[in-house]
């Protein structure tokens, strides 16, 4: 069963903080903060495979991939606050996902050394949770345009449910915190807006490795410029996630990349 990462409770939190931060923005004029929620269709493809260890050194695997899972598209709201000081910028990002689909996958016979393989249904449910902090700097700042790097904090809530009709279930409940940095530039040109943001990080973190790489090509038009300034904003993000999780006698390792595009609107003030 999915347990998000926010409940009711941190939301109201969350929101509470946020409204102090604002309160304390309109006293320093020097704060600039923005918020945009924004609704994405993304897909799921890579691999996940399983390894089952039957006898010393001898393993039986069970492998499906994003097309043979068949999954369907997780439509899901992005919900993003930044708040921004002089060139410094802290910013939070909450990405939940959801697939569910029934296909098949392949398991090895007898252990992967024997090559005998067998194709099996597949019925599976994915959830990937994913909050990103950050904290960024602009290498150039103008009236119109920024650039810079930063470094931020991720964690990401994962639920897995892949059920074949032969061989081990992969049944997985857990989350892995994982480290990142960062490369932004966004720009305006009259009420156009453009940018891309990147995140990447291949590391170790809590025992675990980690290969993260998050790819956001973004686009707007600025609806008003009053004191409180509304974007109509689209784009297409790519996030690709790889990780081994152990348990028991067991290996799972998932490279996946969740894809897709994204509208929404963003307010500044």
């Amino acid at each position: 069963m999915r347990q998000p990462i926010f409940n009711g409770k941190s939301l109201l939190l969350l929101l509470s903080a946020f409204a102090s931060m604002t309160a304390s923005a309109n006293e320093t004029p020097d704060w600039v903060w923005q918020a945009s929620l924004l609704y994405s269709s993304r897909t799921l493809d890579g691999t996940i495979v399983r390894k089952t260890e039957i006898a010393n050194g001898v393993f039986g695997d069970l492998m499906a991939t994003g097309d043979s899972m068949d999954l369907d598209h997780s439509n899901e709201f992005i919900y993003s606050v930044a708040g921004q000081y002089g060139k410094w910028r802290v910013g939070l990002n909450y990405l939940p996902t959801s697939y569910s689909g029934d296909g098949y996958a392949i398991v090895s016979l007898g252990g992967s050394q024997t090559g005998v393989l067998q194709k099996t249904r597949l019925a599976t449910d994915i959830n990937v949770d994913m909050v990103l902090a950050s904290l960024t700097y602009d290498l150039i700042q103008t009236s119109s345009s920024r650039f810079g790097v930063g470094v931020g904090a991720g964690r990401t809530q994962i639920d897995l449910n892949i059920i074949p009709r032969i061989g081990n279930s992969i049944i997985y409940e857990g989350h892995q915190p994982f480290g990142f940095v960062s490369v932004y530039m966004a720009n305006r040109y009259r009420n156009f807006l453009y940018g891309f943001n990147v995140n990447a990080i291949s590391a170790t973190f809590t025992g675990v490795h980690v290969n993260y790489s998050d790819y956001n090509l973004q686009l707007g038009y600025r609806l008003s410029d009053d004191d409180i300034k509304w974007d109509i904003v689209g784009g297409y993000r790519r996030v690709n996630f790889s990780i081994d999780l152990e348990f028991e006698r067991d290996v799972v390792e998932a490279d996946t990349n969740m894809t897709g595009p994204y509208i929404g609107i963003a307010a500044t003030f």
